[in-house]
């Protein structure tokens, strides 16, 4: 009778693991199909829903400084970029593009901002793949780009004409994103 009961409960004991093995699979599976079901370029920033950090930062190509308050009243386009940064060469037609549509409409402002490069860098890279029709700043130390939450390029920010940073944007930009995003700041294209 003894034998009866320690076959019976071995039995019991190694039997448990297959449902808990086909329970935890079965959710491994579902938490896969979700993240690939997610959009690769969104990132949450604790700055969508807030006001534009304040920045000065020395204007690129002229002389001058770039302020963020001198920036309000206005929808707005800031684009963190570098001359060392591949997918900033991708997305750099669809910023010129952008930038000559909206040049001188009054609907939206760009701003580009240069981070953690120099400026002799920066210019060799706008005179060879064509310089933006709005102004760039530079953040050589990227204290700038650390305000924003910046942790890779190009990432680019829209911001509303309340100074409330309305999106976030990381990797190049396309003209579907464009659209999308200007929408989201009230500019019709």
């Amino acid at each position: 009778m003894t034998t009866v009961v320690s076959n019976t409960r071995k039995t019991f004991v190694h039997a448990w693991w297959k449902p808990l093995l086909l329970i935890a699979t079965v959710g491994l599976l579902g938490l896969f199909a979700l993240g690939l079901g997610r959009d690769p370029t969104f990132m949450p920033s604790a700055l969508v829903g807030r006001a534009v950090p304040d920045f000065e930062l020395a204007t690129l190509s002229a002389a001058g400084r770039t302020r963020s308050g001198d920036l309000a009243g206005n929808p707005l386009i800031i684009n963190f970029w570098a001359s060392w940064c591949g997918a900033c060469r991708s997305e750099h037609d669809t910023l010129l593009k952008l930038g000559r549509e909206l040049q001188g409409s009054g609907q939206v402002r760009i701003l580009g901002i240069n981070h953690r490069d120099t400026a002799s860098n920066a210019e060799r890279f706008l005179s060879s793949l064509g310089a933006f029709p709005y102004p760039s700043a530079i953040d050589a130390d990227g204290r700038t780009g650390v305000d924003f939450g910046v942790f890779g390029l190009p990432e680019t920010f829209f911001v509303d004409a309340t100074g409330i940073v309305r999106a976030r944007h990381i990797g190049p930009l396309n003209e579907r994103d464009v659209s999308r995003y200007l929408a989201v700041i009230g500019v019709e294209r």
